[in-house]
């Protein structure tokens, strides 16, 4: 078995066993220690009330350490009501605020430590720290153990790797293991798929964001695929060229600022998550699951087991009553269409930060089957397989109207004929 990934020529098989169970959780959260709307206690406490194993919350360049204030007023974030559904929900004594000497109220936000002796129960609930380290682009480093700063750099590509490497090279100080990954590859003026190839040292990336503004979907008017073609032609690239790294793990999270709303184009808890499959609830637990590969991406959809041998790769949803599940099984094959050409706007002019159009060889959908367990049988000649699987079942609170619960599994690397 290759490290870190699954190979056809090897079986393996992720599912819960006496020695292994599947975590659920989100590694990308705010507060209002940055851009959240709401206090770290009140965002803690959804998650774990709402069946989650584990949380990162990673605010924008800053870890949940020291002393941090916020204005309470009417114009505020931080209302006077939502100070008192503090008080309510945790008690009086845990919420301090003060006057200021220009009149003005403050509260002081609770840090990690305190958030952890509240919150966390062994083998039930874990924070892991986190940070969203904000430059031109945007990395999460997950298990940190001190705040990283940002790159200076005004370019994607040296943006990420400055990010990801300053995660690596503190993992190599600390021994401690860590893990980043890229955010939101469609938002703003977008990242290229070239751009994230051109980082081998990037083996994670946001395949699905919560954030209503962040493109999933991609945008054809910009020019910007979504962000499965965007996996698909990094994978491509990467297993196809060894000079550019051998794999891409797409990872699904919230990206969640706003706890007070409700309805798409916001920014919610519980869109995206991680299932992982991990030998205990700890940090260090996780994050080697996550470096093994050993974890799928959902939104919605519960896979039960997957397992992939030198013949077959098997995928298996949970079953739901009145639900149908569609798994589709997609990849590119050895000896693909390598032309390409550029995004261009109506006028022919080239838009900047996009993707090359690439050909339909990339991406293709070898297999679509509503069997549960759901197989694929190899032919031999793909690069990777990967499977995506939809439920008939529309998503609540969804990143857009109309979306249905899905979910994703990690690519399987097809050895030869």
């Amino acid at each position: 078995m290759a490290s870190g990934c699954a190979t056809s020529g090897s079986t393996k098989t992720l599912a819960e066993t006496g020695k292994k169970q599947w975590y659920k959780g989100n590694t990308h959260t705010h507060t209002l220690w940055s851009d959240g709307d709401a206090a770290p206690e009140w965002v803690v406490a959804w998650y774990k009330e709402h069946g989650y194993d584990f949380l990162s919350l990673t605010d924008h360049n800053v870890v949940l350490h020291g002393d941090k204030s916020y204005s309470v007023g009417s114009d505020s974030k931080l209302t006077p009501a939502r100070v008192d559904l503090l008080k309510e929900k945790f008690g009086a004594s845990t919420v301090r605020t003060r006057t200021k000497k220009n009149g003005d109220t403050v509260m002081e936000l609770h840090t990690l430590e305190e958030l952890r002796d509240y919150f966390e129960e062994p083998g039930k609930f874990l924070l892991v720290e986190g940070e969203e380290i904000t430059g031109k682009t945007h990395v999460n480093g997950i298990n940190i153990k001190k705040r990283i700063k940002r790159s200076d750099a005004n370019d994607n590509v040296n943006s990420m790797r400055d990010q990801i490497r300053s995660v690596q090279r503190q993992r190599r100080k600390t021994g401690v293991p860590m893990f980043a990954h890229i955010d939101h590859p469609n938002w703003s003026a977008a990242i290229s798929a070239e751009d994230i190839i051109e980082v081998p040292e990037g083996r994670y990336f946001e395949l699905y964001n919560g954030h209503g503004g962040v493109r999933n979907w991609g945008d054809e008017k910009l020019r910007i695929p979504d962000t499965d073609q965007k996996w698909d032609i990094i994978l491509t690239a990467r297993l196809s060229d060894g000079r550019k790294g051998d794999m891409m793990y797409g990872v699904a999270t919230d990206d969640s600022h706003t706890y007070w709303v409700e309805g798409a184009g916001h920014q919610l808890p519980g869109r995206g998550w991680s299932m992982v499959l991990a030998k205990r609830l700890t940090a260090e637990s996780l994050v080697h699951a996550y470096l093994r590969g050993d974890f799928y991406s959902s939104a919605g959809v519960i896979l039960e087991k997957l397992s992939s041998t030198k013949k077959t790769f098997t995928v298996t949803p949970k079953k739901e009553a009145g639900v149908t599940h569609t798994t589709q099984f997609i990849g590119t094959r050895k000896g693909y269409d390598r032309t390409s050409k550029l995004a261009l706007d109506d006028n022919g002019n080239e838009m900047p930060n996009r993707t090359r159009i690439y050909s339909d060889d990339i991406g293709e959908i070898f297999y679509e089957t509503t069997d549960v367990p759901a197989v694929y049988t190899f032919d031999g000649d793909e690069l990777y397989v990967r499977a995506k699987v939809f439920s008939s079942k529309l998503k609540s609170e969804p990143f857009k109207a109309g979306d249905v619960e899905l979910a994703w599994t990690q690519p399987v690397v097809v050895a030869g004929k």
